[in-house]
């Protein structure tokens, strides 16, 4: 008998710590050391902005799908030109100065300024997907991990789900209020945290709010959030009373603000609240970014200033110091200064998209002591841009569809296109993507340049450099460049004399010669 007892207490303890979910750091993070300048430039990212922060030393921080900028005032900087293709999501620059970055499929980042420290499973989190992220008064940082939400305090990760009393585990956004409760809006019902216990909040009539996106507290101690009110729940089924909207809680009475969507919410240095949020309820058509003016807030209708309506999403909004508010779309970033709404994306005349028809990579690889056994095929490109300003090539994108690698000779039986597409090469299947990020164009005479970018073959990124001609006329690019690469630096070592002991005349030269001819159009 005694020994049962003791098997249900194990059991219990089981119980209990597999639903907290804390692990240790079971694996010391991946260091990862930039060896590859940083994309600059006077424009911003032109793909979904979701965070806009602002650093203590007043730069903007900007988290984009493209990667993550920083701003100075003159120029972007993207500082994550180091890390392969993740899908960037938010950041946050913590008390000590470092930079959380939240992807939603590799982990969390943290960089000091000079390297990055990776976390993702392997080190202890639930989950590879960390979204909003939130740094609370005592130096926590939580972050929503797409099944619950994580509390990380520099030595171990917790995890909450709803079997810890979460009501739902997809987490929108965190807040932590003056009395140090963390408010928590989930996809289901919003609730608050006291650090033992989490509470769904509810109106007068008991009714939760459901689909809570931002939840901010004023000056005066207001809690306010986006929502709509659950007026029942059937099975799988939720009922909404009425359409989403801005809500005020004072600690005591929820008062419907406006029927205007509520994404993100702030509270400006003049009491002033902003919005961004969809015209229409159910999110189609345009997005809007709205001021609600201070002086009227607790009128029955009070003043709303339309500052920006843009048919597409708008996601975090950001009051920086001089008092300009930044706002994230999906297509970049945008500052109104209270005259201007400046767009800093590059605009269209700027841009001249790659054509695909008449653009081609024409590659060539050989053994390493014969020279007569050369191989020689083709790679399309699939798509890319190319950016100009003042009439000058500055910068650009291309992407390389290693599906289309064709073998010169397409008569030989013998063709090694196979060989080339298989993990030994390419490895076309993991990896069917290869592209070019043109950092800087250094002019060497009248039409030829010095082309400066990052190469990524096989999720390996490595600087390169190599001489083009270009010339632009009458709204077309025409570029011929040559690019030779040492395959093994982008982990392609088959028959490497380097790596293998291999008979001189079986081995493949390291080197792989690029011709590039690019036709680019307005």
């Amino acid at each position: 008998m005694m020994k049962f007892k003791y098997l249900i207490v194990l059991m219990l303890i089981s119980v209990l710590y597999s639903s907290c979910k804390q692990k240790p750091a079971t694996e010391q993070p991946e260091i990862i050391n930039p060896t590859i300048k940083n994309l600059v430039s006077a424009f911003g990212p032109n793909r979904m902005v979701r965070s806009v922060k602002q650093a203590k030393n007043g730069d903007i921080l900007i988290a984009s799908y493209t990667g993550v900028w920083r701003y100075d005032g003159k120029l972007f900087t993207n500082i994550t030109t180091a890390i392969s293709s993740p899908s960037f999501w938010d950041v946050l620059e913590d008390r000590k100065g470092n930079l959380w970055i939240g992807t939603k499929d590799s982990g969390i980042y943290c960089y000091n300024g000079t390297s990055f420290l990776h976390y993702t499973t392997r080190q202890g989190l639930a989950s590879n997907m960390a979204l909003h992220l939130y740094e609370d008064r005592t130096g926590n940082i939580w972050f929503s991990i797409g099944d619950g939400a994580t509390k990380y305090n520099g030595k171990t990760f917790k995890h909450f789900t709803t079997k810890d009393g979460l009501p739902n585990d997809g987490v929108n956004t965190f807040m932590e209020d003056k009395t140090g409760k963390l408010w928590i809006g989930t996809r289901s019902d919003a609730c608050y945290f006291d650090g033992k216990t989490f509470t769904v909040f509810k109106n007068k009539e008991g009714k939760p709010f459901y689909n809570v996106w931002s939840i901010v507290e004023d000056k005066k101690g207001n809690i306010w959030f986006g929502g709509a009110i659950i007026k029942e729940k059937k099975g799988s089924t939720i009922y909404l009373e009425g359409a989403p909207g801005l809500w005020r809680y004072d600690g005591s009475t929820y008062t419907k603000v406006s029927q205007m969507g509520a994404y993100n919410i702030i509270e400006d240095k003049n009491g002033n609240i902003w919005t961004t949020g969809a015209a229409n309820p159910v999110g189609v058509g345009a997005w809007k970014l709205l001021r609600y003016d201070q002086n009227s807030l607790y009128n029955e209708k009070p003043t709303i200033t339309e500052i920006a309506s843009i048919n597409n999403m708008l996601c975090m909004i950001l009051e920086a110091n001089d008092g300009s508010i930044w706002f994230g779309s999906g297509k970049g970033v945008y500052r109104w200064d209270g005259k201007t709404l400046t767009d800093f994306q590059r605009q269209e005349d700027q841009i001249y998209r790659i054509d695909n028809k008449e653009s081609l990579v024409t590659w060539k690889g050989s053994m390493k002591l014969s020279f007569e056994d050369k191989h020689v095929g083709t790679i399309s490109i699939s798509k890319g841009e190319l950016w100009v300003e003042n009439s000058r090539l500055v910068g650009g994108e291309v992407e390389i569809d290693m599906n289309s690698m064709e073998y010169g000779d397409k008569k030989d039986k013998n063709t090694p296109i196979q060989h080339l597409k298989s993990a030994d090469y390419f490895d076309v299947k993991k990896f069917p993507t290869a592209n070019i990020v043109i950092t800087n164009v250094d002019s060497v005479s009248a039409n030829t340049f010095n082309i400066t970018g990052d190469l990524t073959i096989k999720a390996v990124t490595h600087p390169v450099s190599f001489p083009a001609t270009i010339t632009i006329q009458n709204g077309i690019i025409n570029t011929t460049a040559m690019l030779t690469i040492d395959r093994t630096v982008w982990g392609i070592t088959y028959r490497s004399q380097k790596f293998y002991d291999q008979i001189a005349d079986q081995t493949v030269s390291d080197e792989i010669e690029f011709i590039l001819k690019i036709v680019a159009k307005k």
